[in-house]
């Protein structure tokens, strides 16, 4: 049956070809659609229908600048093993450092330069994290 509704058209662009060969295309014939209306009402009758059921949660993956202040802090101390260590600028209200993020905990951070000297930062005084990029 899609044989025999095959479209034969010319090519649109022609490149140096030694034979123009017809392209054949092909096209839908049919399809379906619903409304947001009837899919509404129909997904009331089936959450009536169902009684209790479990909520799925959708776990959307986040751009760094758009995450909070903990929830950056918690991705860079448990950074996945593919990744290597990220360079940030931790700034606090009196400095900005820069370096990479060797411990987290409740209370201080433990940042590491480029030379290797371990920084410890207050947490509750730490304003901003920004990735400068990957350590070579």
């Amino acid at each position: 049956m899609r044989k025999q509704n095959v479209v034969e058209t010319e090519p649109l662009l022609y490149i140096v070809q030694p034979k123009a060969m017809r392209a054949a295309a092909h096209m839908q014939e049919t399809f379906m659609w619903t409304s947001r209306t009837q899919q509404e009402e129909e997904g009331n009758s089936n959450d009536e229908r169902d009684g209790e059921e479990e909520p799925t949660e959708f776990f959307a993956k986040k751009e760094f600048q758009a995450m909070a202040l903990d929830e950056r802090l918690a991705f860079l101390a448990e950074l996945p093993g593919h990744l290597p260590p990220l360079k940030c600028q931790f700034v606090t209200q009196e400095q900005s450092y820069e370096g990479v993020l060797k411990q987290c905990t409740a209370d201080e951070l433990v940042i590491a330069d480029e030379r290797g000297n371990e920084t410890v930062i207050g947490r509750a005084g730490l304003v901003s994290v920004t990735m400068i990029g990957f350590v070579p």
